[in-house]
């Protein structure tokens, strides 16, 4: 069970990484990886969550096609994104809990995982440009009102799927 959900959530971040829609002016793409993140942050244990990404980020070192089309992967101008979405999940699953945490408890969580993975990315695109101002115009600011969506978005769809994991389980359906 564990397996699967860490593979399961492996092959979700890869199937969002597909979508990949070009911004005018960045050589990043918009994708929706980071929900996918949130989510497996949101719905896994955090071994699990960091595990998940742990494979996904590995399976794309290794060549497999999961990372956004004509990536360059962890080593390129986008890879500071690839590499936020482990502190990502870990900061969700500290912030979130263990018991069964309100939306406004997810929606918290979520934003500030939101905010590393996009910290990271733009740190890194600093890096590789060597200019804090162009990484911010190219990576930072095309890129937060999606993720304010994707953080509601996130923390909506957990709170049902986890109603429904207890409801089904109350009915025995588990």
């Amino acid at each position: 069970m564990v397996a699967g959900r860490v593979v399961g959530f492996c092959g979700l971040t890869a199937l969002a990484a597909q979508v990949r829609i070009p911004v005018p002016g960045t050589d990043v793409p918009m994708t929706l990886q980071l929900l996918a993140v949130l989510l497996a942050g949101l719905l896994l244990p955090v071994r699990e969550a960091l595990a998940s990404m742990a494979l996904y980020l590995v399976c794309g070192a290794a060549g497999l096609p999961v990372f956004a089309p004509h990536s360059l992967g962890i080593l390129g101008p986008t890879g500071g994104f690839l590499v936020g979405f482990l502190p990502g999940v870990c900061v969700i699953g500290w912030l979130r809990g263990r018991s069964h945490p309100g939306v406004v408890r997810l929606i918290v969580a979520s934003a500030a995982a939101a905010a590393v993975v996009l910290t990271l990315g733009t740190a890194w695109r600093a890096a590789w440009l060597g200019d804090w101002t162009v990484a911010a115009a190219t990576s930072l600011a095309p890129f937060a009102p999606k993720a304010f969506v994707e953080v509601l978005l996130a923390a909506g769809l957990a709170r049902q799927v986890r109603r429904w994991t207890i409801v089904r389980n109350e009915k025995g359906l588990l």
